[in-house]
């Protein structure tokens, strides 16, 4: 699977009460379950929430995947990006 970034703009995102962000995390999840049930090749590893932005890292067999969990999770996905490295910083050995 490929690694992605999903940039989406939420305007007030950082204001959004955590039991609201929970409804979301759980409704965008049962999405993934769902499309996982029908061999499609997709997970989530976390969010970041900054500004007026909710950044996700998914893991994907294609950008349309990405696409398309978006789409049937009824959520922005403004831009989808590869991620080609990783850098880690501050790790030991």
């Amino acid at each position: 699977m490929n690694k992605y970034l999903i940039k989406r703009e939420i305007e007030g995102a950082s204001q959004i009460p955590s039991e609201k962000l929970d409804e979301i995390g759980q409704g965008s999840e049962s999405v993934l379950i769902a499309m996982r049930s029908e061999g499609k090749k997709i997970e989530q590893e976390h969010s970041y929430i900054a500004g007026n932005n909710v950044f996700c890292v998914y893991n994907a067999d294609s950008e349309e995947t990405v696409e398309e969990h978006a789409k049937r999770a009824g959520v922005p996905a403004n831009e989808i990006t590869l991620i080609s490295s990783i850098l880690k910083h501050n790790s030991k050995g």
